[in-house]
């Protein structure tokens, strides 16, 4: 590998971001075509908003010249973060893989800066710091293939939006490999947008059908989330610089500092199905236990059959509702990555990563 360019797979998954990627893929592509040893791998994955035909068109000087390759999904219905990146850099053919986010810009001459960055030191993976880069760059990771491949790519079990990344910076450090920062902010630049259009695809916002919150004290609130599937997931949610405060009027002389704002308590939801009755609704817990909440004034649910008094608000407010299954997505991420962690699992994935049915263009 040091005696040659390194073979760069510029690795892009898209559902229904046509819009963006008109903005980025071209001007990427320009931007790194002296790179010779390059290719630029498309995932269409099952977009309705007509990106075959405008790849045909627009795109035809590089599909051409064979810069850019296309491949397309109908399988998916819902977008899954991780299988789809799997997906893609199984495709590529590069020595080195990077994902490059359908709304992110390279940059001129960022496949000569990756060139130069591993041909210097192969015991690495390049990465953005979070702490100094936009928050739409942070899916940005250039890794050696054969490490991807050992690792067997993201781990699957996230279904969500959050976390992947830093799961897979995890599992890298555990194979040995040392982060390195993309230090060049010109290399990460991105077309911004809101949380609910980063998330929209995907299977939360459209399978939780309802959200409710009980407040407990100033510190912790239980949330409840009802999937159209009648699965339920629900769990004491922890502000964590609230916890140890006896109240709300001693928080500000705290100097405390928290990776997480916020936490799921003992990180575990409590699931089973749910079912609406003449009344209600009732949970049935995976445990066989029951419990039964009743209709309320302005939407609220009042538990029945236990110790104490139980009144879930329902979360009306499109904003907040939006939070919330935001939040869902994210801290159920993060409890899988807590647990790969926890075991020092460098690979995952046991059965297949990255499988799925291809279409001709």
């Amino acid at each position: 590998m040091k005696n040659k360019n390194l073979k760069i797979s510029f690795c892009t998954v898209c559902m229904n971001r046509l819009h963006h990627l008109k903005e980025t893929l071209p001007k990427n592509i320009k931007d790194n075509l002296d790179y010779e040893n390059i290719e630029f791998v498309v995932l269409n994955y099952n977009s309705t908003d007509g990106m075959d035909a405008w790849i045909k068109t627009e795109m035809k000087e590089f599909l051409d010249i064979g810069v850019l390759k296309y491949y397309h999904t109908e399988e998916p219905k819902n977008f899954h973060m991780t299988h789809s990146k799997n997906v893609a850099a199984k495709l590529g053919t590069g020595d080195i893989l990077c994902n490059v986010d359908a709304d992110n810009f390279t940059g001129s001459g960022f496949a000569d800066y990756i060139n130069t960055v591993f041909k210097n030191d192969q015991d690495i993976f390049l990465a953005v710091n979070k702490n100094m880069t936009q928050k739409d760059c942070f899916g940005r990771i250039c890794i050696i293939k054969e490490d991807f491949l050992i690792l067997r790519g993201y781990d699957e079990q996230m279904n969500g939006y959050g976390f992947d990344d830093y799961d897979l910076w995890n599992r890298l450090e555990l194979l040995g490999r040392k982060f390195k920062y993309i230090e060049d902010n010109s290399y990460l630049k991105a077309l911004t947008h809101t949380d609910s259009e980063r998330i929209e695809n995907e299977y939360n916002p459209k399978g939780i059908k309802r959200i409710y919150v009980r407040f407990i004290n100033h510190a912790i609130s239980e949330l409840l989330y009802l999937f159209e599937k009648r699965n339920f997931f629900i769990g004491k949610i922890v502000i964590n610089r609230l916890i140890n405060s006896e109240s709300t009027d001693n928080i500000f002389v705290e100097n405390r500092v928290f990776e997480y704002s916020n936490s799921l308590f003992n990180d575990t939801w409590e699931i089973g199905k749910w079912d609406n009755t003449k009344n209600g609704i009732e949970l049935f817990i995976n445990d066989n236990s029951k419990v039964e909440l009743i209709n309320k004034e302005h939407g609220k649910l009042g538990a029945l059959n236990t110790s104490e008094l139980k009144e879930f608000y329902p979360i009306f407010e499109k904003t907040i509702f939006n939070d919330m299954v935001m939040f869902f997505s994210q801290i159920s991420n993060r409890i899988i990555m807590k647990r790969n962690l926890k075991a020092k699992k460098v690979s995952v994935n046991k059965n297949s990563f990255g499988k799925v049915n291809l279409l001709a263009l």
